[in-house]
C-alpha cells in the first residue's frame, strides 16, 4: 500500500482547466435567499458564527471541498490532494450589502463574485454570507469550480440544507489530511498507469459491448450526434445583440415565477414544464431582439440545452441538446407547440429523464446538476445556454432559517453573452441570468421581457383552453 493518497482528474476535467481563462470561467454558482429565523441577532444582523459552524460540521461529508490541485511533472496532468493548510475562513466570507439592501444590491455583489477566478492553489470554492437585506433576510452566494463534481457524490448544499427546521448539526470530526505524494512518486505512478492502459482499454471495450443491448443502434446514435455537433460547429452563427467576444466582467439578475402557473400551461396544452420554460425564454428572446431593432424572422436562433439522459433503464448522464428556438413565431400557443415538437423529436433520439423522476429527488441536487450541465458544453456555436434543473418542492432550512429562493449561475460560452439557469424550488421557477457586462448592458430589459412572455403564455393558455373545453361540450 502506498504511504500517500491522491486522485487523478478525468481528461474532461483537465480540459476544463486547460481552456479556462480570465474571460472564460469554468465555475458555476448559486445565490440563495433566506428568512433570518433563529439566525437573526438583536442588532438586526445575522449569526454568522452559527452558519460557519453548520458548514464546518458537514465538510467531512464532501471531502472534495478540502482538496486542491497538483500537477504530475512532465505530463502536467492535474490530480486532487488533501490541503494540509485548509482554512475555512478563507473560503467562507461575511459581509453586508449596501443600503437599502434590495435585490439590485444583491445582484451587484453576486455579479462581482462571479467575475473572479478561483484560486487554483486552494480548494476550488467560495461562499459569501451577505446580510443587510430588507426584512432582515440574508443571502448565501456560493461559487464552485465545475471540476469539483469529478467523482464527487454530493455538493455542499445537499449536506447542509434540510427539510427539518430543527436539524441538528453535530460537532465536526477532526480533519486529518491524507499524505501528499512527492513529485517522484507521481511520475512513477504515471509510468505504471501508462503501461496498464492497453489492458484497461480492452476491458472497457468488452464492457461496452456487453452492456449495450443493441450495439449497432448505439453506435449509429453516437455517430449521428457527433455529425450533428460538427455541423453546428461549422455552421456560421448569425449575429445578435446577445453574442460577441466575452469580456472579464459579469452582470447577474434573477426572477421568480410561480411554478403552479407553468404547470397549468402544461395541463392546458400538453407537453412538459420544460417545454414551458423553453417557450417563455423563446418569447423573451424575440421581445429583446425587437427592442434592439433586430427582426427575429431573419434568424435561426440556436440554444444549448443540457439534459439528463437515459437509454432503457440506464442513466447516461448529461448531454447537450441543440435546439433551434422559433423566435420568429409571434403566437405564444403556436410557439409552444413548435418547441414541444422539437423537444419530443430530440427525446426520441436521446431520451431525457422525465420531470416526475427528477422532481422526486429527495435531496438538494440542483447546484451539482448545474455543474454537470455546464461540463456538457461542447464546441457548437449557439446564441444562448439554458439549463433547467429541478429542486425539492418542500421548504429547506439552514439552522432553522428558511430558504426562500434559489438562483443558479452557469458559465458563459466563448461567444455567448447570456446564460440562463432555471431552478425549481418550493413552488417557484427561479431564473438566474449570468451575462457579459458589456454585451448585455440592459439585462433588466431581458428579464422584463421574460416576465411578459410568461404572463402572455399563461393568459393565452387559460383562454384557449377554456375555448376548447366549451367547443368540446
Amino acid at each position: 500500500m502506498p504511504r500517500y493518497s491522491y486522485d487523478r482528474l478525468s481528461h474532461e476535467s483537465a480540459g476544463l482547466l486547460e481552456h479556462e481563462s480570465s474571460r472564460r470561467f469554468q465555475h458555476s454558482g448559486a445565490t440563495l435567499i433566506f428568512e433570518p429565523g433563529p439566525l437573526a441577532t438583536e442588532d438586526g444582523g445575522i449569526d454568522f458564527a452559527s452558519i460557519r459552524s453548520a458548514i464546518e460540521s458537514r465538510l467531512h461529508r464532501v471531502p472534495q471541498y478540502r482538496r486542491k490541485l497538483r500537477w504530475v511533472p512532465v505530463e502536467n496532468h492535474p490530480v486532487w490532494v488533501d490541503d494540509r493548510e485548509f482554512n475555512l475562513d478563507y473560503h467562507l466570507r461575511h459581509t453586508s450589502l449596501a443600503r437599502p439592501g434590495g435585490h439590485a444590491e444583491l445582484q451587484k455583489v453576486a455579479a462581482r463574485v462571479q467575475s473572479q477566478r478561483l484560486d487554483r492553489s486552494r480548494p476550488l470554492w467560495e461562499g459569501w454570507v451577505l446580510e443587510g437585506m430588507s426584512g432582515g433576510r440574508f443571502a448565501l452566494v456560493l461559487k464552485t469550480h465545475n471540476v469539483m463534481v469529478d467523482g464527487a457524490g454530493a455538493d455542499l448544499l445537499q449536506v447542509l440544507l434540510s427539510p427539518d427546521p430543527d436539524e441538528s448539526y453535530e460537532a465536526p470530526p477532526q480533519y486529518r489530511p491524507r499524505p501528499v505524494p512527492s513529485a517522484a512518486e507521481l511520475v512513477r505512478d504515471e509510468v505504471l498507469r501508462q503501461a496498464r492502459l492497453p489492458r484497461r482499454m480492452l476491458r472497457r471495450l468488452r464492457s461496452f459491448i456487453g452492456d449495450t443491448e443493441n450495439l449497432a443502434d448505439d453506435l449509429r446514435h453516437r455517430a449521428d450526434s457527433i455529425a450533428r455537433m460538427v455541423g453546428y460547429t461549422l455552421k456560421r452563427l448569425p449575429e445578435t445583440p446577445l453574442n460577441g467576444e466575452v469580456g472579464p466582467h459579469r452582470r447577474f439578475a434573477h426572477l421568480s415565477l410561480p411554478l403552479d402557473e407553468a404547470k397549468s400551461v402544461r395541463t392546458e396544452l400538453g407537453g412538459t414544464v420544460h417545454d414551458v420554460v423553453l417557450t417563455v425564454v423563446t418569447g423573451a428572446v424575440a421581445r429583446y431582439l425587437r427592442a434592439h431593432h433586430v427582426n427575429p424572422a431573419t434568424l435561426d436562433f440556436r440554444a444549448a440545452v443540457p439534459m439528463s439522459l437515459r437509454r432503457g433503464e440506464r442513466n447516461e448522464g448529461v448531454e447537450e441538446w441543440i435546439l433551434e428556438l422559433p423566435v420568429w413565431e409571434r403566437d405564444p400557443i403556436r410557439r409552444f407547440q413548435l418547441v414541444r415538437e422539437r423537444t419530443e423529436a430530440m427525446n426520441e433520439e436521446s431520451p431525457a429523464i422525465g420531470a416526475k423522476t427528477l422532481f422526486s429527488t429527495a435531496g438538494w441536487t440542483s447546484t451539482r446538476m448545474i455543474a454537470l450541465a455546464s461540463r456538457s458544453i461542447r464546441g457548437a456555436a449557439v446564441h444562448l445556454s439554458i439549463t433547467n434543473v429541478p429542486g425539492p418542492q418542500v421548504p429547506l432550512y439552514l439552522k432553522g432559517a428558511k430558504l426562500v429562493e434559489a438562483y443558479g449561475k452557469v458559465p458563459l460560452r466563448h461567444n455567448g453573452g447570456l446564460g440562463i439557469a432555471v431552478m425549481s424550488y418550493d413552488g417557484k421557477l427561479c431564473f438566474g441570468f449570468n451575462a457579459d457586462f458589456d454585451l448585455v448592458p440592459d439585462l433588466d430589459v431581458f428579464t422584463d421581457a421574460l416576465q411578459a412572455s410568461f404572463e402572455e403564455l399563461v393568459r393565452e393558455a387559460a383562454r384557449r383552453g377554456r375555448s376548447i373545453a366549451l367547443v368540446g361540450a
